[in-house]
């Protein structure tokens, strides 16, 4: 399928860049978006294939930046959202790991959701980390805040970056879900992709401030972390006509690692 832009969000970095490869490999029309300009620019001059290559840099928690990707659109129908950006715990306090994380995806999509259209689709980054939190506190406390409610637990998450993490990824993958009746009036679908442990420089400033990650690592049954290129596989797949059936969930890609959590009773038991 080669209709309609592909817009990558967090391009530059390592899952986006690998999408921004696969996709221009496919010879799509694409718009990347990051947060500066010179790395877009370094990515954009190694990209062969690309129909065409608009560039977007900015805040993706900002207005201004939702606008300029709206605009570079230049009329154009979105064929594929793969927004891949977002803040890791080490990066952010937990007020602006939700903000980027969650409250910029939603208003992401909901700016972009005019240009969507028959055979559109939006691939959602989350976390494996999200399915390890779920179940019906943090649920409800995501729920309330995708209707921009806070509720108490929401609040006591978000005192700690590594409490708002996987709360925000929980969000994204909720979100998705109740967003597939409104995509589906269009004729298109909308998922949450959800990376485990990744060998990019998110994931490796993460390794070095966590010890947790080199012990899920050892419960992972594939035995390794992920690699960029095998995520952006996963995305390709569901932007395409391939995976025209699926919508409204979500895909975890970890390599076993939330089943081997699970069978060694849980994150308190790797401790």
């Amino acid at each position: 399928m080669t209709d309609g832009v592909v817009i990558i969000t967090g391009a530059s970095g390592g899952m986006g860049s690998a999408c921004a490869r696969r996709f221009a490999a496919e010879g799509r029309a694409l718009v990347l978006a990051d947060m500066h300009r010179e790395p877009l620019e370094a990515l954009a001059g190694e990209l062969k294939g690309a129909a065409s290559i608009d560039l977007v840099d900015g805040d993706v928690a900002t207005s201004d930046h939702r606008e300029a990707i709206v605009a570079s659109l230049k009329g154009r129908r979105v064929g594929a959202l793969i927004h891949t950006a977002g803040v890791s715990p080490s990066m952010a306090d937990g007020r602006r790991v939700l903000a980027i994380n969650f409250e910029a995806t939603r208003d992401l999509v909901t700016a972009l959701l005019p240009h969507f259209g028959a055979r559109s689709a939006a691939v959602l980054f989350a976390s494996n980390s999200a399915q390890l939190v779920q179940g019906r506190l943090v649920d409800g406390a995501a729920r309330k805040l995708i209707a921009g409610k806070m509720t108490v637990l929401a609040r006591l998450m978000l005192r700690s970056s590594r409490t708002a993490y996987p709360l925000s990824k929980r969000a994204v993958q909720i979100y998705a879900q109740e967003m597939a009746p409104v995509f589906g009036a269009l004729g298109a679908r909308i998922v949450s992709l959800s990376p485990g442990i990744i060998d990019t420089a998110m994931g490796r400033l993460e390794k070095a401030s966590s010890r947790e990650m080199d012990r899920m690592i050892r419960v992972t049954p594939i035995g390794r972390e992920g690699r960029a290129e095998e995520i952006a596989s996963v995305a390709a797949f569901l932007a395409s006509p391939a995976a025209s059936y699926i919508t409204g969930t979500d895909i975890l890609v970890d390599g076993g690692t939330v089943a081997g959590i699970r069978a060694a009773g849980g994150m308190l038991k790797l401790r």
